[in-house]
């Protein structure tokens, strides 16, 4: 508990009433000092409670409403002025001043001396001082007791006991430092933390807050998150090791199911698949994402990408989106039950992901499948027409080491523009015209023509929606010259 304007005014021994009724009784008091001087800010800080008789009070409404605002500047927690002694009592403009400005001015009866409003305050942060040292051993033991098997929420759970309040994870406001603790609303607060993925912690608590430690929870929180992504690194190594073999069909039909259902992921499945420049730091978000909320999940990078291997579940949403809004958007395949079916997944969830890059958000393949109304949804399909097209391309490619195929997609997109397309191509014009005129000999196609132009584009549409062109640009060093 934190000791407040409010809090004096309850005492019944100080006898202390306000003469601003509802202002500032959330105001933290520290401490309390008599001052008698026209300036107090000048001689008192933060949390003060300036006591007086009112020798140093001003006349006249503008100086007292001067003299108010001084104090509140300073950060001044409230004054408690002597009931009968003033000599200038508060006018009610420079009352209603003090309210305005959320500054309380407090009356002492004449009887009470001030040396037992210095005591009472004392005494109430002493007690303060006391239940916050009890309740920060209470919180460090219970890291203490806290196995790094056991869910986050027993720990979240068990200090919120402790602090009265109900403590949450959700995933962070990435324009937020971390360990800068803000006010969401009326009685919720926030903490960033440092552990992989930068969740936040949120707190719901009922009346003032006690920041210290807020900031001792939010670390008790860090440390055992730390911990569990330590501990789990082993685990998440051998199941990205055993989706790789997955997705290329290196690991037997027969023992796949087992040897995933052992990692706690069952069917029906979904495979996710996300890209951004860097791989490790999405990976060890996806990682740190699904531990925190406790849901089982295989991760990997390969070809530039991370894929993620789940049960098919509603509460993946939220977890997907967090993933999609700092990494660029999240492809998702369809459901599939059957493991022998993960390279098609593949090809879905990387399909699907071209069009979650534009948008910057999760895209499941069955929404994906109705934005093209003139290729088919079939990925073997899709394969097929691209090979029709693009098949003796991919072939000089793959036997030169060139990437005209890369060259044809980027003309096409820059709808057959030189400037443009070698601009992005970091290639000269000339270069660029020397490379299309091969590649049209290649392919026995006119790009000045309307017709193979169209048909060369939607060639390269098929191969992306099967997964055989990557959803984005590759980087440029990876197109070597022809």
């Amino acid at each position: 508990m934190t000791f407040t304007v409010s809090s004096l005014l309850q005492l019944p021994a100080v006898g202390t009433t306000s003469l601003t009724p509802g202002i500032g009784n959330d105001r933290v008091i520290e401490w309390a000092h008599v001052c008698e001087l026209a300036e107090p800010w000048q001689w008192l800080g933060e949390h003060a409670l300036v006591l007086t008789t009112g020798i140093g009070v001003p006349a006249g409404t503008a100086a007292q409403q001067a003299y108010l605002s001084g104090m509140h500047a300073a950060g001044i927690a409230a004054i408690a002025i002597d009931a009968k002694m003033p000599k200038h009592p508060f006018t009610q403009e420079a009352l209603a001043h003090a309210a305005q400005i959320g500054f309380p001015v407090l009356e002492t009866e004449h009887e009470v001396p001030f040396v037992s409003l210095a005591k009472a305050v004392a005494q109430a942060v002493q007690r303060e001082y006391n239940t916050r040292v009890l309740q920060t051993e209470r919180m460090y033991a219970a890291l203490g007791e806290h196995s790094v098997d056991d869910a986050i929420d027993a720990l979240l759970d068990g200090l919120g006991r402790i602090l009265l309040a109900d403590l949450t994870l959700h995933p962070r406001d990435r324009a937020r430092g971390p360990g800068a603790l803000r006010q969401l609303a009326s009685g919720i607060w926030a903490v960033p933390l440092l552990s992989p993925g930068e969740p936040e912690l949120q707190i719901a608590h009922a009346g003032p807050i006690d920041r210290t430690l807020l900031q001792h929870a939010a670390s008790i929180v860090d440390n055992a998150l730390a911990v569990k992504v330590a501990a789990r690194r082993s685990d998440w190594l051998h199941g990205s090791l055993l989706l790789s073999d997955l997705s290329d069909e290196a690991v037997a039909s027969a023992p796949s199911d087992h040897l995933v259902a052992a990692y706690g992921v069952a069917p029906p499945y979904l495979l996710a698949v996300s890209q951004h420049a860097d791989t490790r730091a999405t990976l060890e978000e996806v990682h740190s994402t699904f531990a925190t909320s406790q849901v089982p999940a295989l991760a990997t990078i390969k070809e530039g990408q991370v894929l993620l291997l789940v049960e098919s579940s509603p509460e993946l949403d939220p977890m997907l989106g967090s993933i999609a809004d700092t990494r660029g958007g999240v492809g998702v395949s369809a459901p599939f039950t059957d493991l022998t079916e993960l390279p098609t997944a593949l090809r879905q969830a990387r399909s699907a992901l071209i069009r979650a890059h534009q948008s910057g958000r999760v895209l499941r393949f069955e929404e994906h499948e109705t934005t093209s109304l003139f290729l088919p949804n079939d990925p073997e399909q899709l394969r097929g027409i691209a090979r029709q097209v693009l098949g003796p391309l991919r072939t000089y490619d793959e036997q030169r080491g060139t990437s005209l195929t890369h060259t044809l997609r980027i003309f096409l997109e820059e709808n057959r523009s030189w400037v443009r397309a070698s601009e992005r191509l970091f290639v000269h014009r000339q270069t660029l015209i020397a490379r299309i005129s091969r590649i049209e000999k290649i392919i026995d196609r006119d790009l000045s023509s309307m017709e193979d132009t169209a048909e060369c584009w939607l060639a390269v549409q098929a191969a992306i929606g099967c997964g055989d062109l990557a959803p984005s640009d590759p980087p440029p060093e990876l197109a070597t010259a022809e």
